[in-house]
């Protein structure tokens, strides 16, 4: 094969030849030109991901500092019952839309205290959303369990299930 090139480019004249070599040098500088340009858009992209992700780190570390300043936890009315608490929290912090079920649940407890549960369960919710909630619930109840998984479509977004609990005086 090499030789039928050779061969063929022997047959052009020389002026044919210097354009044959113009146009290849022209067709690497071009491909390597758009390899560099695709190499630096993906170098932007990806900054890009750094700094949205950096931002939403900032945001939970906000959040986490807050947390850690510790609001006490408010003591539970005997009138308002948990599932009404969470339901509150959960509609001021992430919205009803985000809400995908709302299960209580209550078992007695020792010496002579009931338990109230409550399991909360989030779809395509962020994680400052999370976060958030995680906090407003904490000065209701404690939270007992938290399942957090990232949504497949979207990396940003979390299907999450939070447990929370509360021990009021048996009736």
């Amino acid at each position: 094969m090499t030789d039928r090139v050779v061969a063929w480019l022997a047959g052009r004249s020389g002026r044919e030849r210097g354009l044959l070599a113009v146009a290849a040098a022209s067709a690497v500088v071009l491909a390597l030109t758009l390899a560099v340009l695709a190499v630096h858009d993906d170098l932007a992209a990806l900054r890009r991901q750094v700094a949205a992700h950096e931002r939403e780190l900032a945001g939970v570390r906000v959040l986490a500092r807050r947390l850690a300043a510790g609001r006490p936890a408010r003591a539970a009315s005997d009138d308002a019952p948990l599932l009404a608490d969470v339901q509150e929290a959960a509609d001021r912090v992430v919205g009803r839309g985000r809400i995908a079920s709302l299960t209580p649940a209550s078992g007695p407890a020792a010496d002579g205290f009931a338990e109230e549960r409550v399991a909360l369960r989030l779809s395509d919710a962020a994680l400052a959303e999370v976060v958030g909630l995680l906090h407003a619930l904490e000065t209701a109840a404690h939270v007992v369990r938290l399942d957090l998984r990232k949504h497949p479509d979207d990396p940003a977004r979390f299907e999450a299930t939070v447990e929370v609990a509360r021990l009021r005086a048996a009736s």
